[in-house]
């Protein structure tokens, strides 16, 4: 084969990363030899696999130019482009079909505990060579796409850009649009080829387009998981839903160490300010909630309204900036919020899904799905904290 030459720009290279979306795994349920040895096994089996159909194909150049234990990055190139392409395309395809699958068999039969998952990356494009030694120093805008685009392929699968596809030629079948990434649109060959496979993969890794970043909870975080946000808040923690009987009974509880009022009294002595915010028991929406659930909601909120008085008496040094306020209507989620004007704001937030007609139990607050939401979630955010503020603030009368 062929070598590249010093400060020579190569137009037309064909990218691929290659990285084992089951290295942690195995690295958590091996000893450390034999999940050294595993990675070992995949190093081997990917570049004898390029290795040889290079050969076979003559192609120019062919190599791997870095390796990380549990994947690396690898380039094809050719002066007639047709064969860098069917090198490149013929490698990850028998690397995901036929490699794989024994490797995973190899793992078996060394036990080697874990699952083994791949993703592939392909892009095309062009670089400048620095000299042998010097790959990894190589600025590339495509060399930082296809390792991006590596990062957001489903497992198991081969992801590739639309400049690959478009010379694919008897490749170009194996391969289904899926969305777009970085400004590029996205083709994929998954290894399940079950009908939809590869978009279905793909919108399990990726989501819808415009998503934006959330951390989810199956249901309601620890108490100690919620202490940690009150202690991470600077000024304000906003805590809004119908009765905020779980908050109130963490404040009063006799138990020890009752980390959740620990958090809250040291978060006053700074100086921040608690705003609760629940339910009129009064009001009409209150009446028609606790018909729609069949709970005596108005006596749930008039029991935390009592524990939260306890808590103003038992340390009224601290509690003069506990605030509690009472709004008419349903917010329809829980929340706990901290420091919503500040750039390190967070949104824990549950929205209140209802049970549907029938038999079945009504489901607990506490066991619907939870999100936590920051600033990165952009627009997503800032209609929370508008809808947060707005409850917080608008047609709410002081009781406490």
């Amino acid at each position: 084969m062929d070598t590249f030459q010093v400060n020579r720009t190569y137009d037309n290279v064909f990218l691929i990363f290659v990285d084992a979306a089951g290295h942690s795994n195995v690295v958590a349920h091996n000893p450390r030899d034999q999940a050294g040895q595993a990675f070992d096994l995949l190093h081997r089996k990917v570049t004898e696999r390029l290795a040889t159909i290079a050969e076979q194909r003559r192609v120019g150049y062919a190599r791997p130019w870095r390796w990380a234990g549990d994947g690396g990055f690898l380039i094809v190139h050719d002066d007639e482009e047709s064969v860098a392409r069917d090198v490149t395309l013929e490698f990850v395809h028998r690397l995901l079909t036929l490699d794989l699958p024994h490797l995973r068999d190899e793992f078996a039969r060394l036990g080697i505990d874990g699952s083994l998952r791949l993703r592939v990356a392909v892009h095309k494009g062009s670089i400048r060579y620095r000299g042998e030694g010097n790959e990894g120093t190589i600025y590339s805008p495509d060399i930082n796409f296809v390792a991006h685009l590596e990062k957001a392929a489903p497992p198991d699968t081969v992801a590739v850009s639309s400049d690959v596809v478009r010379v694919a030629g008897p490749y170009a079948d194996l391969f289904t649009p899926v969305g777009e990434f970085e400004g590029r649109q996205i083709h994929l060959y998954a290894a399940d080829t079950h009908a939809g496979g590869a978009a279905a993969s793909w919108l399990a890794a990726r989501g819808l387009a415009g998503g934006v970043p959330v951390h989810g909870y199956v249901e309601r975080p620890s108490q100690f998981e919620k202490t940690r946000m009150v202690r991470a808040a600077a000024t304000e923690v906003v805590d809004l839903g119908t009765s905020l009987r779980t908050a109130s009974r963490y404040l009063v509880t006799t138990e020890r160490p009752a980390h959740f009022r620990d958090a809250v009294l040291d978060f006053l002595g700074r100086g921040g300010t608690y705003r609760c915010v629940l339910m009129d028991p009064a009001s009409e929406a209150t009446r028609l909630l606790s018909a729609q659930r069949g709970e005596q909601l108005a006596d749930k909120t008039r029991e935390a309204l009592s524990h939260l008085r306890q808590f103003r008496q038992r340390h009224a040094a601290l509690a003069d900036r506990l605030e509690v306020y009472q709004t008419p209507g349903y917010p329809g989620m829980a929340c706990l919020a901290t420091d919503l004007d500040d750039p390190c704001a967070l949104i824990l937030t549950s929205p209140y899904l209802m049970t549907p007609p029938g038999p079945g139990e009504q489901v607990e607050r506490g066991d619907l799905p939870h999100y936590l939401v920051s600033r990165s979630a952009g627009p997503l955010f800032d209609r929370l904290r508008s809808l947060v503020r707005d409850f917080a603030t608008s047609a709410v009368e002081r009781v406490l």
